[in-house]
């Protein structure tokens, strides 16, 4: 997420390519160095330690919420099984699992482990609601078959198991989670479940009735979803016009698509739908640029940046230390009353893609439609990332602590004007609600 924008100073081109020159012969020198015996990797979990501690470090000196006061009662045991789980026998894929499982704790989804998670998954279409998971038929819609055990242990095992390992900023997380992880190999294992790489024996109910079935495991990538044909597209709709927003990206493609915004508008339309449906986010200013083309304004976050060693690297032109804040404020936003505005999200609406559906919500500009974005609408962001010294896995930390504008409302979840059932066509849904105006 973007919300304040200052524009970085500028490096001397020398230095940047004597510092590319340096880094190329020190790569160099050191593969020579391995590929010669002269330097071991270590095989045990010495350097796994090692990054563990300097992990710690780095988190409690970056992330706002030890300066908030925000940190959960379970931290300080947290971070101690994380140490004291390290041994000589933890091997990479082990680490990552157990970095996943301390960042956890800090309940953002923005300050994560950037490893990459088992593809194994049952070949099973799931939802989770609450404390059950039911199957889902072809169209999304939960049917009335519900999973009670997977490898003989009961699902509510399982999701507690996703939940150590996954964050959940809300409910909708939380059964995003479930409905996900609740399938994966890893997970499973972790679970203590009876499991083979091929297969499982899942537990069903229905009517009261108990069957079990044998069922294999496949690759599935998680973040297909993501898999976009493009960034961000519009077509008209009847007389509604239809804006497909999978990323918030500042580029010539949303510019083009600014400009056939204001063109529409000028040729008399009112009605429009802005879909964030899928998107995981990226930069703000994307929504507020929308939003002004139709001659509109967003109201004002609150924001908490916690000024570190980490975001000084990145950004030279903040203090090693330190903080500064901004309070909220929904009487900045302005609404054009000739526009009927409508914005579409589900659960895997994220982070600046959360924040446009905020805007309209506590700023009053328009109607949201679909389901709750699993993301909080108060919530950490603006990730910096840092690759641990030993094992080189990359990390990503929050250093700001953002506050929904509604200062009044639920800071946890940002629920939809109309909520739609898990399955519903929303797109279709919003059509019809315009078209009823």
């Amino acid at each position: 997420i973007t919300r304040i924008n200052i524009w970085q100073l500028v490096h001397n081109g020398g230095f940047k390519i004597m510092s590319k020159v340096y880094r190329f012969i020190s790569t160099c020198l050191g593969i020579i160095l391995i590929l010669s015996g002269c330097v071991n990797t270590p095989k045990d979990g010495t350097i796994y330690l090692k990054d563990a501690m300097d992990l710690i470090n780095v988190l409690e000196s970056t992330h706002p919420a030890f300066d908030l006061g925000d940190i959960s009662e379970d931290y300080e045991l947290e971070k101690q099984r994380f140490i004291n789980s390290i041994d000589s026998n933890t091997s990479r894929d082990d680490f990552i699992m157990l970095v996943r499982r301390y960042l956890t704790v800090l309940q953002d989804g923005h300050t994560n482990v950037r490893g990459n998670a088992d593809p194994l998954f049952l070949d099973l279409n799931c939802r989770a609601v609450g404390e059950d998971l039911f199957l889902t038929d072809e169209n999304g819609s939960i049917t009335g078959i519900r999973v009670t055990h997977i490898g003989g242990v009961p699902v509510s095992t399982i999701f507690s198991t996703v939940q150590q390992y996954h964050v959940a900023e809300n409910e909708a997380g939380r059964d995003m989670n479930n409905s996900t992880w609740t399938l994966n190999y890893e997970i499973l294992q972790l679970a203590g479940c009876d499991v083979t790489q091929s297969s499982a024996e899942v537990t069903l109910e229905k009517d009261r009735k108990v069957s079990a079935q044998d069922v294999r495991f496949v690759n599935k990538d998680v973040n297909s979803k993501y898999h976009y044909l493009h960034e961000i597209s519009s077509e008209m709709i009847e007389d509604i016009f239809y804006i497909d927003m999978n990323t918030c990206d500042v580029n010539d493609t949303l510019e083009k698509q600014i400009g056939a915004l204001k063109d529409v508008l000028d040729k008399g339309t009112t009605k429009v739908i802005i879909d964030v449906r899928d998107n995981p986010g990226g930069d703000s200013m994307a929504c507020t640029m929308l939003l002004e083309a139709m001659d509109m304004k967003e109201p004002d976050y609150g924001v908490y940046i916690r000024y570190s060693k980490l975001a000084h690297k990145k950004y030279k032109y903040l203090p090693k230390s330190g903080f500064m804040q901004h309070d909220p404020d929904r009487t900045t936003a302005r609404r054009n009353e000739n526009i009927d505005l409508v914005v579409l999200t589900n659960e895997n609406t994220y982070s600046s893609a959360t924040m446009l559906a905020v805007f309209v919500k506590d700023g009053g500009l328009g109607t949201v439609i679909g389901t709750p974005s699993s993301n909080a609408p108060s919530s950490y962001g603006d990730i910096l990332y840092y690759t641990l010294p030993k094992s080189r896995i990359e990390v990503s930390i929050s250093y700001k602590r953002f506050l929904r504008p509604d200062a009044e409302a639920d800071p946890r979840i940002v629920m939809p004007d109309i909520c739609a059932e898990y399955g519903e066509d929303i797109l279709a849904r919003a059509v019809e609600y315009l078209n009823s105006r």
